[in-house]
């Protein structure tokens, strides 16, 4: 009875990790909206991740968050993934004293690949920002992002 639950729990152990290669990760991500951010990736299981973004510039800040659903490639370390979101930020405007609320929300389509022996995560995505506030408004995104990975 104990070889078995041992070789059941291998099993699963070996079908966890084969779903995610990290836990968490944080690093840099540049590209539309924000241009450079602060970014940080958590899994909530094998499939799921909330990835956050926090990001400034010339005259104002701004922060994403999106939920993301993984999918593996057959490339070991390598996975795709659909996500969606809202973006909220700042801008002041340089003419005046003022500042301007923005509302948006971003869908992407990425892929991402994990080094197996250093710990560290590249990602490339890209997809539709659908502004709300101040105006309405349609646009594109995507980013870059190198994250340092914590197993």
């Amino acid at each position: 009875m104990k070889a078995i639950i041992f070789i059941l729990s291998i099993l699963f152990s070996s079908t966890f990790v084969l779903g995610q290669s990290y836990n968490m990760a944080i690093g840099l991500k540049g590209g539309y909206p924000g241009y450079g951010s602060i970014n940080a990736k958590r899994f909530l299981n094998a499939n799921n991740a909330l990835e956050a973004n926090l990001g400034s510039g010339r005259y104002g800040f701004w922060i994403q968050g999106l939920y993301e659903w993984q999918h593996n490639l057959p490339t070991p370390g390598m996975q795709w993934y659909v996500g969606v979101g809202p973006n909220i930020g700042l801008q002041s405007n340089a003419s005046s004293s003022g500042s301007t609320f923005y509302l948006s929300g971003s869908g992407l389509l990425g892929i991402e690949y994990t080094f197996e022996n250093i710990p560290l995560n590249i990602a490339l995505d890209l997809g539709p920002v659908i502004q709300l506030a101040p105006v309405f408004g349609f646009g594109w995104g995507g980013g870059a992002a190198a994250r340092y990975v914590f197993k």
